[in-house]
């Protein structure tokens, strides 16, 4: 049952503006995360033993201070202009609490590696399926410069797009069947964020996957594995790159040009509004700096929110917002930085661990793409939060199971930890 209410939840949380429920996009999504959250209480204890320390004390950083910005926005309905509002940044929260616990639960099951396959494999095909909708323009995915597919807006499908890159370029590298649909699926979802218009997702997605390949390729010459993957991949890499250039340049001119003129060091109308936006915002964060304006308020009459998630957390909730969101950030951001590395340098005991080590660098990539985006498009706002829960919980299990590979534990880690409980109490 939880297995099949997580899937649910992956498939709806590509269709916001489908499953809105009184006119609030992603109502569906939010009530199967609610749904998630209770089922999966009953397997909390069984889990909290089975958690690695590391992964257990990231856990409950993140939640905790997640469980603080809740407390924070619903303390600032007593102040805010328009206090329903609010719940869209206690929205955003609540998909950790549904998504880390239960991922974590159905992960320390039997055949809970075939699971979160299956869980990968289901946001893969989301991701392929809403790129197709978007090029062919079916029902409300249609395209002109800018789709949002069944997003309220092209950033939010780009930055959707962005960070599912990454899962499919580590499922195509780590597969040993079906690559040739991978690659096909992978340059789908790369159609789709050219269609979205979104530059600055564009961008993040393309150097996401250079990246991940970058990194993948300093893997696998640590361990004096496949050289003739790295010569492939070193010489299809600017290929790849000039590729993705053109099919901007052909199927969005007016995203390319406005790009173009960024790099070239013009002011493209875009990056000169959000600028003025960030003016704004931080002139009412420090005209309110203890409170906020109010989680989840607008900027006046100009934008839902501030196009970046620190400005936006100061404005809204002021320098304890502020505050938290940094270390929410900062303790994934060191927690992801740690994986890649530890996958780097760290020594295999075996080729078995290979396809781990590579979903480790897969969800890495897609965690940082997300917060990344965060900077210029979303400021982490309930249509694209599961984007950030999900790569992380997925992140927590691979690197919990790497860990065990690691130490030569195998299949039956013991992965009990005193702080593993701390996860469930908050």
């Amino acid at each position: 049952m939880l297995q099949i209410s997580v899937l649910l939840l992956i498939v709806s949380i590509w269709f916001p503006g489908a499953t809105r429920i009184a006119g609030t996009d992603g109502s569906l999504s939010f009530l199967l995360a609610l749904f998630c959250a209770l089922v999966s209480i009953v397997a909390y204890a069984e889990t909290a033993r089975r958690l690695h320390r590391a992964e257990a004390a990231l856990a409950t950083a993140v939640l905790t201070t997640s469980a603080f910005i809740i407390v924070l926005s619903l303390l600032s309905m007593l102040y805010a202009d328009n206090p329903t509002r609010t719940m869209r940044a206690v929205f955003a929260q609540v998909f950790g609490f549904a998504i880390i616990p239960a991922v974590a639960a159905i992960s320390t099951r039997p055949k809970g590696l075939v699971a979160i396959d299956r869980i990968v494999m289901t946001m893969i095909i989301m991701s392929v399926a809403t790129s197709c909708f978007v090029a062919i323009g079916l029902g409300d995915a249609r395209f002109a410069d800018r789709a949002e597919g069944y997003f309220k807006h092209s950033n939010q499908l780009g930055i959707a797009l962005s960070a599912a890159l990454p899962l499919v370029a580590a499922k195509l590298v780590s597969s040993r069947s079906h690559r040739l649909l991978l690659l096909g699926c992978l340059v789908a979802v790369l159609l789709g964020l050219v269609k979205s218009g979104s530059k600055t997702n564009f961008v993040l997605g393309v150097a996401g996957l250079g990246a991940f390949f970058g990194i993948y390729s300093i893997y696998l010459v640590r361990r004096k594995q496949s050289p003739i993957a790295v010569i492939v991949g070193t010489v299809t890499a600017p290929i790849l790159l000039e590729a993705s250039r053109m099919a901007l340049q052909y199927l969005n001119p007016r995203a390319y040009n406005l790009l173009a003129l960024q790099l070239s060091g013009g002011e493209a109308h875009s990056v000169v509004s959000r600028q003025r936006l960030w003016s704004m915002s931080i002139d009412l964060g420090l005209s309110h700096p203890f409170m906020g304006v109010g989680a989840g308020q607008p900027v006046g009459d100009i934008a839902p929110h501030s196009h970046n998630l620190f400005i936006d957390a100061f404005r809204t909730l002021g320098i304890p917002g502020v505050a938290l969101v940094s270390i929410m950030i900062l303790v994934v951001v060191v927690y992801v930085v740690s994986a890649v590395l530890s996958t780097l340098f760290d020594k295999d005991r075996g080729n078995h661990s290979t396809e781990i080590n590579v979903m480790v660098l897969g969800t890495s990539v897609s965690v940082f793409n997300y917060i990344a985006a965060n900077q210029m498009s979303d400021s982490f706002g309930p249509s694209t939060a599961a984007f950030f829960w999900l790569p992380l919980a997925l992140l927590i299990f691979y690197r919990g199971r790497q860990r065990s590979m690691q130490s030569g534990l195998g299949e039956n880690p013991k992965l009990c930890a005193r702080i593993g409980p701390q996860l469930f109490q908050h």
